[in-house]
């Protein structure tokens, strides 16, 4: 195994994923898959709910789509309904909402703890605080970088999908989290002043 070269183990087997990296990296950094390092990835319900004149929001891309959560336009759905919907899919404050169907790529930090379920045209990331600044991943999901793996995998005419498996095997690239947190300082006041 060379210094110079990366590799990844998938099902046992190790290979080099040299010929997928865009550009070189500091020492300090590792590349990987974002579904490595995400301890929550799913999606939102395949089957449309029956929808209530109040209750609980149900989020779609359109919800979103703007940057944040709009809770202005939402359908809802019943407790009952929004209870068995969180058994598998449950987004909490802090986690990050991405569209995948339609306008696709669009990340989203959950600002609020208000309880909503999700379509399945948006996805669900948890991360570890420890692991991933949360202002940092949403800029690393902005970034060239992956908004490039999305539009290269998003597949499909009329409504596109970014699927799952492309989401989670989309390459990224980590700095420890002390460097993170500079990188997300500096953004931030760089994008305050424009």
């Amino acid at each position: 195994m060379s210094l110079s070269s990366y590799y990844e183990k998938v099902d046992g087997i190790e290979r080099c994923i040299d010929d997928e990296l865009p550009f070189e990296i500091p020492e300090s950094w590792e590349w990987c898959r974002l579904g490595t390092i995400l301890q929550k990835l799913t999606d939102g319900t395949h089957s449309t709910p029956k929808y209530t004149a109040r209750g609980i929001p149900f989020i779609s891309v359109k919800d979103i789509s703007s940057g944040k959560i709009s809770f202005e336009r939402t359908k809802f759905i019943s407790k009952t309904e929004h209870e068995l919907l969180a058994s598998r899919c449950d987004p909490h404050r802090d986690d990050i909402l991405l569209t995948k169907v339609g306008t696709t790529g669009i990340p989203v930090l959950v600002d609020t703890d208000r309880p909503f379920s999700i379509f399945v045209s948006v996805a669900q990331l948890r991360f570890s605080t420890e692991l991933l600044d949360k202002f940092f991943l949403i800029y690393l999901l902005k970034s060239p970088l992956v908004q490039t793996q999305c539009r290269e995998n998003t597949k499909g005419v009329g409504n596109k999908n970014w699927v799952m498996r492309d989401i989670a095997n989309t390459l990224i690239c980590i700095p420890p989290l002390a460097e993170q947190k500079r990188i997300q300082a500096s953004l931030a006041n760089v994008l305050k002043s424009i």
